[in-house]
């Protein structure tokens, strides 16, 4: 819409004027723009939090529910006069809402430029993908595409400038009212067992930010509410004598306080624009996990919203390429160190950007923002640097390191995996955070062909052998040893990023097989609880049951996961996601029983056909996860099963 209506944007541009006050902002004047009409039979704006935790009055409600209707209205007449900055009047006062949008947005030039920066980079991706059995990018590129994709049919869409808003505008979305949350902030208790929960039980699956180093107190407030919003599903509140419960409470607070403040971040953080950069993608991260991932439901519109702005401050901000090393030249032990930390924890968000952006399109079937091609960094280093605590350690660590050579760039090493006469033993060791990497681009180019497939009607089966290939090379890379899992008592943080790297790897091979209705039927979903519920219906028992060729390939990778869910007693410090994947396993699981497949659930201990049995082993399991909202839907569609 920017692009075709520039007049909008300039529109937007001129109704910014804000001006510092004591504990927020507010803005000056008033906006020139109709106000939206109301219509009594229109349809509640769903994906709104509920009135009591955004502490909206009666009143400001009432106007969502006017805008909704208005926006749809427009929608409907193809109106190009969508008037997001409306003031709203109520009982003849007028209220007007922060319509500010995230710094540092592209401006029409950026965007046009940008458009043919992530084209190109998403032609050169498909030839990965649908290109000759060479899978050599450099080649006939654009005859490539054409011969092989109808123009008309594209399955992957270019990103930029698309906006997940899920009918919520910037309004309601990034609200400066005192009646949101006022000036709260978490006290310095809070603060404290906050970052001490966030690096016991969050960090170790999305490790960015280096524990030995951070001083919470210190940090912007917009990082340090994104931190406890996730922290706290983990532990309860320190101010409320820790009583069962608390944390969830504190923790949705923390989360909508942060989504107050998110609009002014770039006026908290530091003056270095590439760390306040990096810093606001970072709380971005953490923000959108836990609100598709923790607070589920209506406040994933929340979710895919912050997303979408996310990817636009990382291409403005230049995220994906590495930093400039300031003290490459200096002597300084200490400097060197702290100038490490700076650059790995800017590469780990990087990383840590792809793997969300990959998530959202595998779960929700959403179409990528970035490109593989995008990411300009080397792996990530060993994990045993990251960890080190001083200068001194971090130094000792690399002397004595077994592992030595040149650092590999991510995209060098994909197509290093991709090739067929590839020599792997070059690639210098790093860490399974980035064989993530690897993998969720290898899972999405599975799931992209698939969707392509069944589009076309066409399938080359040489195009999934060589993403098998590809998968079983990057297995030892994964689990070096060779061992089915790490134990399920480890705690530490490579233990952790060594089970995420497994279970994602372990998806990928089962999704090689078995195509998911979300990319062959196009099905685009809103919020995790109705992923669960579609994938509860797609693999039921009344679903058609899966041939015998198919259930003994995926047979292996269903068994770890189940086996996963029966050892891991405690998953204090398990990505929720892993939770989906160990889900849709056990559905797996479950039609295979339902066909008499022998075996199907044997390695946990289940007899053939024993249906009731198995659905008492997976309550069993997943009551562990109980204390999350995703483990209690998981409960709910486990009970629809059962009916």
């Amino acid at each position: 819409m920017k692009r075709k209506h520039p007049e909008h944007e300039q529109r937007r541009t001129t109704q910014r004027p804000y001006r510092e006050r004591s504990g927020g902002w507010r803005p000056q004047g008033k906006v020139d723009s109709a106000s939206p009409t109301e219509s009594q039979d229109g349809p509640h704006l769903e994906h709104l939090g509920n009135e009591g935790e955004l502490e909206m009055d009666r009143e400001i409600w009432q106007a969502a529910l006017r805008y909704a209707q208005q926006q749809i209205d427009h929608d409907n007449a193809d109106s190009t006069n969508l008037a997001t900055n409306a003031p709203i009047n109520v009982g003849g006062d007028s209220t007007h809402l922060n319509t500010d949008s995230l710094p540092q947005q592209p401006s029409m030039n950026e965007l046009n430029d940008l458009d043919q920066i992530v084209q190109n980079a998403t032609d050169l991706e498909r030839s990965l993908l649908v290109g000759t059995s060479s899978l050599n990018p450099a080649q006939h590129l654009d005859t490539q595409i054409q011969q092989t994709i109808p123009q008309s049919a594209p399955f992957d869409t270019n990103m930029t400038g698309f906006n997940f808003n899920q009918g919520l505008p910037d309004s309601l979305l990034f609200m400066d009212s005192l009646r949101l949350q006022d000036d709260w902030f978490p006290s310095s208790l809070q603060l404290t067992r906050g970052r001490e929960l966030f690096f016991a039980h969050v960090s170790p699956f999305i490790p960015f930010l280096h524990q030995s180093t951070f001083d919470v107190t210190q940090t912007a407030p917009l990082l340090a509410l994104s931190m406890l919003c996730l922290g706290y599903q983990y532990g309860d509140d320190p101010e409320c004598g820790d009583q069962a419960g608390s944390g969830v409470g504190l923790s949705t607070r923390c989360f909508h306080r942060a989504r107050a403040l998110i609009s002014f971040s770039s006026d908290e953080a530091p003056a270095d624009g590439l760390t306040n950069n990096v810093m606001i993608v970072q709380s971005h991260l953490l923000l959108q996990i836990c609100a598709m991932m923790y607070l589920c439901g209506d406040d994933s519109a929340y979710g895919l919203k912050i997303h979408s702005n996310m990817i636009s401050l990382v291409r403005t901000g230049g995220l994906m390429a590495p930093a400039t090393n300031a003290s490459a030249t200096t002597e300084d032990l200490e400097s060197l160190w702290r100038e490490f930390i700076k650059t790995e924890s800017h590469k780990r968000t990087a990383f840590a950007v792809h793997q969300i952006d990959a998530l959202w399109y595998q779960f929700l079937s959403i179409p990528r923002s970035i490109s593989h091609l995008e990411i300009k960094h080397e792996l990530p280093s060993p994990e045993d640097y990251w960890t080190a605590s001083s200068s001194v350690e971090w130094a000792h660590r690399q002397l004595v390191s077994r592992h030595s050579g040149p650092s590999v760039q991510y995209t060098d090493a994909v197509r290093q995996f991709l090739s067929s006469d590839a020599d792997l033993t070059s690639i210098s060791r790093f860490d399974p955070y980035g064989a993530i990497n690897i993998t969720q681009f290898l899972l999405s180019s599975a799931r992209e062909i698939s969707g392509w497939s069944a589009m076309t009607g066409m399938l080359s089966m040489d195009r999934f052998s060589a993403l098998r290939s590809s998968l079983v090379a990057l297995s030892r890379f994964i689990c070096p040893e060779q061992q089915p899992m790490p134990s399920a008592k480890a705690t530490t943080h490579t233990a952790a990023v060594s089970r995420a790297a497994e279970a994602t790897w372990e998806t990928a091979m089962i999704e090689l097989h078995m195509w998911s209705p979300s990319h062959t039927g196009g099905i685009v979903e809103a919020s995790i609880d109705a992923v669960l519920n579609q994938l509860t219906t797609y693999l039921g028992p009344s679903c058609g049951i899966l041939e015998s060729t198919t259930a003994k390939a995926i047979q292996p990778h269903v068994n770890w996961f189940l086996r996963y869910l029966d050892m891991t007693l405690l998953p204090d410090s398990e990505a929720p996601w892993i939770a989906f994947y160990a889900y849709k396993a056990f559905l797996i699981a479950w039609q295979l029983m339902h066909g008499r497949v022998a075996g199907a659930m044997q390695v946990v201990g289940v007899r053939d056909g024993d249906v009731e049995g198995a659905l008492g082993w997976a309550r069993k399991v997943f009551e562990r996860r109980r204390r999350w909202q995703l483990g209690r839907l998981i409960l709910a569609c486990l009970d629809e099963l059962g009916e």
